[in-house]
């Protein structure tokens, strides 16, 4: 295939796509690769049949090279959880822990907890046992993890 038109047009507006990218990446040197990227990604693709064709894939894909650039700058979001210290001598009873931290929910919440951790099963299984909505089992399920949650943050470990 002719790589004519891609290569020409290519060159006609490259300081236009590098100004494109530095406005979106705000990186002079990460325009430059988007650029760059951009036309490696169209060379190995099919050629466009014209200058026209060419000229819309161009901007098409720089900014599709430029926004998972700036997605792979982007912190994942997530919960990060944070890097604990354990101290080998230290007599953690995790039964009692566990007691303690139950405490503070209702049974319905206990019972959809428990059967959810120590049986493993599904949402769909414990709404079936215990006669509830799919939905309620998500709530209570929602619930319980904000209780234990808190709950754990107040101790004093």
């Amino acid at each position: 295939m002719e790589k004519e038109p891609l290569t020409d047009t290519f060159c006609m507006l490259r300081d236009k796509l590098h100004s494109v990218a530095g406005r979106l990446l705000k990186d002079e040197i990460e325009a430059e690769d988007a650029v760059q990227d951009t036309f490696c990604n169209l060379w190995a693709a099919d050629s466009p049949a014209s200058a026209n064709e060419a000229r819309y894939k161009m901007f098409a894909v720089l900014k599709n090279v430029c926004i998972n650039k700036l997605r792979r700058k982007r912190p994942q979001s997530g919960i990060e959880l944070p890097e604990i210290a354990v101290d080998p001598a230290a007599d953690v009873d995790p039964d009692g822990l566990r007691k303690e931290l139950f405490e503070h929910l209702t049974p319905m919440q206990k019972k959809v907890f428990s059967l959810s951790l120590d049986e493993d099963m599904e949402y769909e299984e414990i709404a079936e046992t215990l006669g509830l909505s799919i939905e309620a089992v998500r709530m209570h399920m929602c619930r319980a993890r904000k209780i234990l949650r808190e709950q754990y943050k107040k101790l004093d470990r």
